[in-house]
């Protein structure tokens, strides 16, 4: 799928999303539970310093931009999906086999769902200013950073 160059950032993160979705689901499938250990404390680690910042740019500049269009069930999903992985990472929530699979379900699923849909209507309804939002978002980091 040919990329808006303010959103291909994004698309970068989700190669990388879709990577560490597959070291989850991999690593799930393991008896050895030192190797469970290890990744949940890498998964927990990529998403507080790439997975977290990516969905607040999401939510803030795409999602708010495409509830304006309409586009709620879109939102909704988005908003769903991003509890969901939350939840899951959430040190208080089990770090164990089956949840370290969901989390890698989940992830890829989620990341599909955006290439394939979200993105695609983002790309057709977006205006330019805020696409550049969203590419000025990616390249400070953080949604917060951006005056």
């Amino acid at each position: 799928m040919k990329r808006l160059p303010q959103l291909q950032e994004l698309s970068r993160d989700h190669h990388r999303g879709l990577v560490l979705a597959r070291k989850a689901r991999r690593a799930a499938s393991s008896t050895d539970g030192a190797t469970i250990d290890r990744t949940w404390a890498e998964v927990a680690d990529v998403f507080e310093i790439e997975l977290s910042p990516h969905f607040l740019i999401e939510e803030e500049f795409i999602g708010t931009a495409l509830v304006a269009r309409g586009e709620e069930k879109l939102v909704q999903r988005l908003s769903e999906e991003h509890e969901e992985l939350r939840g899951l990472i959430d040190p208080e929530h089990p770090r164990n086999r089956e949840n370290l699979n969901r989390f890698g379900d989940l992830l890829e699923q989620h990341i599909r769902f955006e290439e394939r849909e979200l993105f695609e209507v983002a790309q057709g309804q977006l205006s330019e200013d805020e696409l550049a939002a969203v590419a000025t978002a990616c390249h400070k980091g953080s949604p917060r950073d951006v005056e």
